[in-house]
């Protein structure tokens, strides 16, 4: 062999194996790549035998009823918005106050859907008086007939929890935030 020919086969056989050297490196990744999309497909896909489609059609409804258990997660909802609702009007964020008044009744509403045994009860203490009238003091912000409404709406929500043989639980005025809220 020429050393012309032995100087070409260098850079060439160098050359030859670095493409070498890619093509397996690219090969490997792909490999790794395509074996992680498939772990996450499937991990991704949904559990379609879920405890409720487990459930025969005559036994979900009884089912979802006990996950929301009775009234109790309204009352949840409802006192968190209260809490929030008041913060918002002491503070004069008069927006957030009205946003978590009409939440309070969108929960309420549905609690009551589901519970209609409280309907009564929920109209005569709060729906048709004291809660909209505490909308109607955000609507102005006003502070001072807020406070006033709010008062309102806590005497009657204790009033109402009485009516339903709940006279234990006494609504206070909130005393602790439980949003971290920037005041306006």
């Amino acid at each position: 062999m020429t050393p012309a020919k032995t100087s070409l086969r260098h850079p060439l056989c160098a050359a030859l194996a670095a493409a070498a050297l890619v093509a397996a490196g690219a090969a490997a990744a792909w490999t790794v790549a395509t074996a992680q999309t498939h772990q996450h497909q499937q991990a991704a896909e949904p559990d379609k035998g879920g405890w409720l489609v487990k459930l025969g059609p005559d036994a979900r409804t009884e089912a979802t009823e006990r996950q929301l258990r009775g009234f109790e997660t309204t009352m949840a909802e409802v006192a968190y918005r209260y809490g929030e609702m008041y913060w918002g009007g002491m503070d004069g964020n008069w927006g957030y106050a009205a946003h978590m008044h009409e939440e309070l009744g969108k929960a309420l509403e549905l609690g009551l859907e589901r519970r209609p045994e409280y309907r009564k009860s929920a109209e005569t203490f709060v729906l048709k008086t004291p809660l909209p009238q505490v909308g109607e003091a955000i609507k102005k912000k006003d502070t001072a007939l807020f406070k006033q409404r709010i008062e309102g709406l806590r005497a009657a929500c204790t009033g109402c929890h009485a009516a339903e043989k709940h006279a234990f639980i006494k609504i206070a005025l909130p005393t602790v935030r439980r949003n971290p809220l920037e005041k306006p």
